[in-house]
């Protein structure tokens, strides 16, 4: 047995004894998503907060205008919309960024936060080629 990389030989016997602890795939994924640099993180929680507000307006101002429209309160179905994305990045924030310097911890959360964020902007992307399509059809 030869001593790879400056290790002892008590180090080498032990690896060699001890296979490599194996993960399940979706610990493997937070890790990868914790060990992001801290502003691609950032970026990533502000782009799903964005999605978030994107997918929710049309609902919000569908519900507004066939329930409770009234001109005084026009700006009100925005600042419900920008209200879930702000909610949607408070806890990107909580789950991926946290404060400078801190460790976060792997909390199956991160992953599902991800995945929501992800489906939000494949709704979001349907949205606007749903719009672009129903946009570009022939006038009746």
């Amino acid at each position: 047995m030869s001593r790879p990389n400056g290790k002892s030989l008590k180090q080498v016997r032990f690896e060699s004894t001890h296979p490599v602890e194996r993960v399940p795939y979706a610990t493997y994924l937070m890790r990868k998503i914790i060990e992001w640099p801290r502003l691609l993180r950032i970026v990533v929680i502000s782009i799903f907060s964005i999605g978030v507000t994107a997918a929710v307006f049309p609902l919000v101002d569908f519900v507004y205008m066939d329930r409770f429209f009234d001109m005084s309160t026009r700006i009100l179905p925005s600042f419900v919309s920008v209200g879930f994305g702000i909610i949607m990045y408070g806890f990107g924030w909580w789950l991926l960024v946290g404060i400078r310097g801190e460790k976060r911890p792997e909390r199956i959360g991160v992953l599902i936060y991800v995945l929501v964020g992800i489906l939000v902007m494949l709704y979001v992307f349907i949205l606007v080629i749903n719009g672009y399509s129903t946009a570009m059809l022939p006038d009746a």
